[in-house]
């Protein structure tokens, strides 16, 4: 199918019509609700489509290739060399091919459909799906407004006997649930306050030989049909600490600018901002495209030491000086976990040597994908529950659009109940 202007002014309505026979090709999506195979399908394997087979979309079905509980069908993308790549990573030499994903929709032997395309149409295009009896799974985030994210819990519980997950993979890490145990257990005090980054080194942007398709391939640039930094990327992080805290914020204020890449691009390149939690917690969130030397990663404080996520791993941190705090009524059992050493990285005075743990899964990408895709095999095979379900995932989404609406309002204060009330 053909663009037709060569101008890249294309309005949301537009974007989203043309993504009917045009627009499958950039991200992926969700799924939601324990359910079982259907029933033309009697050997045990998912027939899988993939509506975007752009750079994240072909990710995914690498990751799936040689598994048994699942056989590509149908690949969908917009883009012509998009959808030759989805072809060549299916793994299936008779796989269907089109560019119109609501005809893929139609597809009686399809038990699921994988949605990687643009933000703006991961809801959209699940909520399809379900509607026309697949199970889904749908790249992060939820969706780019208040107004998605409810339309998208309603469809999750109209269709109870459908799966939807959303692909925060991390969810499913050895790290996070070793922090959660650590936290929960009060081994680091009481929680005061953390840190959520995500830094690159590069552009975002693609070069397009045809303007037409400018809007396709750049999406991430353009507010319309991403939320940027925050959306994209920060979203795995905020998603590990909510589900470590438990709360959800109350406030944020977040500043954001276009520091190095001024070439046309809505989004900023930068974005630093805050939040504080129900139950009093501060947190810090930053993300930049011009600076990749701390990564990607989080980190947890509390009174009596710290928690830090990078790479697949954890380093712990204890403070050797926190007796002072009994008089505050602040309690803590340093025996509550065994005190180890694999990497003396803090030669602070403060703070006891690093205690360095190491998850193989979790530092390896492919693997990591892999096993999200198992679990989502599980909850369509046997009924388990989804981890990245609708309610929580939709919880993420939220925090992430408090930092966001402030960004585009040059750090106004946003709350929960403002963004609430845009749904």
């Amino acid at each position: 199918m053909e663009f037709k202007k060569k101008d890249d002014s294309l309005t949301r309505r537009d974007f989203i019509k043309r993504s009917s026979s045009v627009m499958a090709g950039v991200g992926l999506a969700a799924f939601g609700a324990p359910a079982i195979l259907s029933a033309q399908n009697v050997s045990s394997r998912i027939n899988f489509a993939i509506i975007g087979t752009g750079s994240r979309g072909c990710t995914l079905l690498r990751a799936i290739a040689g598994h048994k509980e699942a056989l590509v069908t149908d690949v969908c993308d917009i883009y012509p060399p998009h959808l030759a790549e989805g072809i060549k990573d299916s793994g299936n030499a008779k796989v269907r091919s089109s560019e119109d994903w609501q005809k893929v929709l139609e597809q009686k032997d399809i038990d699921a459909v994988i949605v990687a395309t643009p933000l703006l149409l991961h809801v959209p295009m699940s909520v399809a799906a379900l509607d026309a009896g697949k199970h889904v799974f749908s790249e992060k985030s939820m969706g780019l407004s208040m107004m998605q994210l409810n339309e998208m819990l309603a469809a999750v519980k109209k269709h109870p006997d459908k799966v939807y997950l959303v692909g925060y993979q991390s969810r499913l890490s050895d790290s996070l649930a070793e922090a959660k145990k650590l936290v929960k257990e009060g081994s680091i005090g009481q929680v005061t306050q953390f840190y959520v980054h995500f830094d690159r080194n590069e552009t975002w942007r693609r070069e397009v030989d045809d303007p037409a398709w400018e809007k396709v391939l750049n999406w991430r640039l353009y507010k319309a049909l991403c939320g940027g930094l925050l959306t994209e990327v920060v979203t795995h992080e905020i998603d590990q600490v909510l589900d470590i805290l438990g709360t959800m914020p109350v406030s944020s204020s977040c500043f954001g600018k276009i520091q190095v890449y001024k070439d046309g691009r809505e989004h900023h390149d930068s974005i630093m901002g805050t939040w504080e939690m129900e139950d009093g917690v501060l947190g810090v969130g930053t993300a930049h495209l011009s600076n990749s030397s701390q990564g990607d990663g989080w980190t947890m404080l509390g009174t009596h030491g710290t928690i830090e996520c990078y790479g697949g791993g954890l380093r712990l941190y204890w403070e050797k000086e926190a007796r002072h705090l009994d008089t505050f009524g602040i309690k803590h059992k340093f025996t509550q976990i065994k005190l180890g050493q694999s990497l003396k990285i803090s030669d602070s005075e403060k703070l006891t040597p690093a205690r360095v743990l190491k998850f193989d899964v979790d530092a390896d990408y492919m693997a990591a994908t892999a096993r999200e895709f198992k679990h989502f095999y599980d909850c369509v095979l046997n009924g388990v529950k989804p981890v990245m379900d609708a309610e929580s995932c939709r919880r993420t989404s939220i925090m992430a659009l408090m930092a966001l609406h402030s960004s585009m309002h040059n750090g106004v204060q946003i709350t929960r109940e403002d963004v609430e009330k845009m749904g």
